[in-house]
C-alpha cells in the first residue's frame, strides 16, 4: 500500500511538471581552453543560458580542448565523440559545418536543429539573452522552416578538419 501511495504521489508530481521543463532551444557552444575568445564568450553564455534554464534552454558545451595538431589518433576519436554529442542533439550539421573551430555558439530549435541565431564573444551577457528570449518566442509560437524571419547572423559554413589555423 505504500509503495502504491508513493507512486501514485511520484506520477502526480510528474505531470504537474511544467511544459517548459521540456527543451526549446539549445545554445551549441564550439569551445576550447586555448581559445581567448571563447575566454571572454563561455562566462557570458552561461549567465545568460541560467537565466533562460526554466524556459527550456540546454547548453550543449562541445569542448575542443584536447585538439591538437601533434596526435592525429587521437584528434581522429575526439572529433568522432563531438561529431556523435551533436548528432545526438539533431545538430551534426553543425560539426561539418564548424568542427575544429572555437568562439562561436549556435542557437537551435529543441524539436528539430533548425539555427535560429549565433552568438559571438561582441555580444554582452544582455544582448545574449536577448537572443535567448527571441529564440525561446521564435521555438514555441513559430512553425519550423519558418523560425528565421530575419535569417540568421552566423558565419557561413565552414569544412571541418580545416583547424589548422585555428588549434595551437
Amino acid at each position: 500500500m505504500r509503495e502504491r501511495l508513493l507512486t501514485i504521489i511520484l506520477v502526480t508530481l510528474a505531470c504537474a511538471l511544467p511544459a517548459a521543463a521540456d527543451a526549446t532551444i539549445k545554445v551549441i557552444n564550439f569551445t576550447a581552453n586555448w581559445c581567448p575568445v571563447c575566454r571572454m564568450l563561455d562566462p557570458r553564455l552561461h549567465d545568460a543560458v541560467e537565466r533562460f534554464e526554466d524556459r527550456g534552454a540546454i547548453l550543449v558545451n562541445l569542448d575542443q580542448t584536447r585538439l591538437s595538431r601533434r596526435n592525429e589518433t587521437a584528434n581522429d576519436a575526439l572529433m568522432e565523440r563531438l561529431h556523435q554529442l551533436t548528432a545526438s542533439h539533431n545538430v551534426a550539421y553543425l560539426w561539418d559545418w564548424y568542427g575544429g573551430h572555437a568562439g562561436i555558439a549556435v542557437i537551435v530549435a529543441a524539436d528539430n536543429g533548425e539555427p535560429l541565431t549565433c552568438i559571438t564573444s561582441a555580444l554582452s551577457t544582455n544582448q545574449i539573452a536577448d537572443l535567448l528570449q527571441e529564440s525561446v518566442v521564435l521555438a514555441t509560437r513559430v512553425r519550423a522552416g519558418a523560425r528565421r524571419p530575419k535569417g540568421t547572423n552566423c558565419p557561413p559554413p565552414r569544412k571541418a578538419g580545416t583547424m589548422d589555423a585555428l588549434i595551437p
